[in-house]
């Protein structure tokens, strides 16, 4: 299929799909003699996988390692990176945690008494 077929079957731009190919995630299968692209008929496949990939926070030269020549993706190198990600959102929850205990303090004590007005007034207006 050409790229405007593989563009409208994706739902994603033409350029989306040459940047991919760019990255080497997305290879035609052949040129036609005027030149145009021709892509295999699980194209539409592997771009959604590598969308799907790219919304679960996966960077492209992640997926790239992720994907083989056939489209389809390694299990094995699949859970390991899984297990990176889901180690690093763990990371963030817990900094956003910490940041979330801060703030309420914060607020308990400039709501609380002894807070001198000018220290109200500072945090007021920044």
């Amino acid at each position: 299929m050409k790229i405007g077929e593989l563009s409208r079957q994706s739902g994603l731009a033409a350029s989306a799909i040459r940047f991919y190919e760019e990255q080497g995630l997305l290879a035609p299968i052949s040129r036609t003699a005027a030149g145009y692209r021709e892509y295999a008929s699980n194209a539409v496949e592997r771009l959604r996988l590598i969308q799907a990939s790219k919304q679960m926070g996966f960077s492209l030269e992640i997926i790239r390692g992720l994907l083989s020549d056939n489209g389809k993706c390694s299990i094995s190198k699949t859970m390991e990176q899984t297990g990176i990600l889901l180690r690093e959102v763990e990371a963030q929850q817990e900094a956003l945690a910490r940041q979330h205990q801060a703030l309420t303090e914060l607020r308990a004590m400039l709501n609380g008494e002894g807070v001198s007005e000018r220290c109200r007034r500072h945090f007021a207006t920044s």
